[in-house]
């Protein structure tokens, strides 16, 4: 059996398993851009800046999602989340006696 990277998949899977990073993962793949003051004023998220940041930073460490830092209103400092490159394909297989994981670049096409 190939090694595998146990670590790198509970990270992943950690990061999926929440309903607030799922819908955070899910209006990052409808917007360019996405930042915690934005989504914090949206009946969608009641949950804090804070608490929205944290989520943030956890899809970004699982792969998910990079950051850049930018200037928001009144020239304030903010970071923004988009998706990472074109997005990532994440395929889970269980079947008897072995299971795969993969966890890479999607290959999208463009429409």
């Amino acid at each position: 059996m190939a090694d595998i990277d146990y670590k790198e998949q509970v990270k992943v899977f950690k990061a999926l398993n929440s309903e607030v990073r799922l819908r955070l993962l899910r209006r990052a793949t409808e917007e360019k851009a996405i930042s915690a003051p934005d989504l914090a004023q949206e009946d969608e998220f009641e949950i804090t800046p804070e608490s929205i940041v944290n989520n943030l930073n956890q899809l970004e460490e699982a792969g998910f999602l990079e950051s850049s830092d930018v200037r928001g209103p009144g020239n304030r400092p903010r970071k923004e989340f988009s998706l990472k490159g074109k997005g990532r394909s994440l395929v889970f297989e269980v079947i008897e006696d072995d299971y795969l994981f993969t966890f890479e670049e999607a290959d999208v096409a463009n429409y």
